[in-house]
């Protein structure tokens, strides 16, 4: 009777000590760079905030889209994640990230995905009547097209507009 439980304990200390440090990894350790998001889980969409040209979240220039969310291939896009009403869970099947996302908690995590493409993103945690139609999609542009995307939500400034903004003196 205590052999198998002696090689249960076993196996299960060394699968603790072997995938620790991947979990660390993946989990604790946080890239300093990347694409920066906002996640807002909220009945029953999700909504992605994207900071503007200043590189600053709750300004004038932020943009928020509703269940599209925009990336460059191979590049860390590092996500803050919230709801605003019930428990959701974001979760991305393709790119193997889930992660419970709670109201009044501010939850970081990242991905990096290595293939372009669209993508579906899912709630994964019963949060009321329409969660069977709490979807977004995750779309991965390659390096040009996503700058391209960047431009066509804030256009750069024309040259009269830019010179009409000058102090005149």
């Amino acid at each position: 009777m205590l052999v198998p439980v002696a090689i249960v304990v076993c196996l299960d200390v060394s699968i603790d000590l072997v995938s620790s440090p991947v979990w660390a990894k993946i989990k604790e350790h946080r890239p300093e760079t990347g694409i920066q998001v906002k996640v807002t889980g909220k009945q029953f969409n999700w909504e992605f905030t994207y900071p503007g040209p200043d590189g600053k979240f709750d300004s004038a220039d932020d943009l928020t889209i509703d269940n599209q969310l925009h990336v460059p291939v191979n590049q860390n896009v590092l996500i803050t994640m919230t709801a605003r009403d019930v428990i959701h869970s974001f979760f991305i099947p393709k790119v193997r990230f889930k992660q419970d996302v709670l109201p009044g908690r501010i939850t970081p995590g990242w991905f990096n995905v290595t293939k372009t493409g669209t993508f579906e993103i899912a709630c994964a945690e019963l949060c009321g009547f329409g969660h069977y139609n709490m979807r977004g999609f995750l779309n991965v542009h390659s390096a040009d097209e996503y700058q391209k995307w960047v431009e066509s939500q804030w256009p750069p400034k024309t040259a009269a507009a830019a010179m009409a903004e000058q102090p005149q003196g």
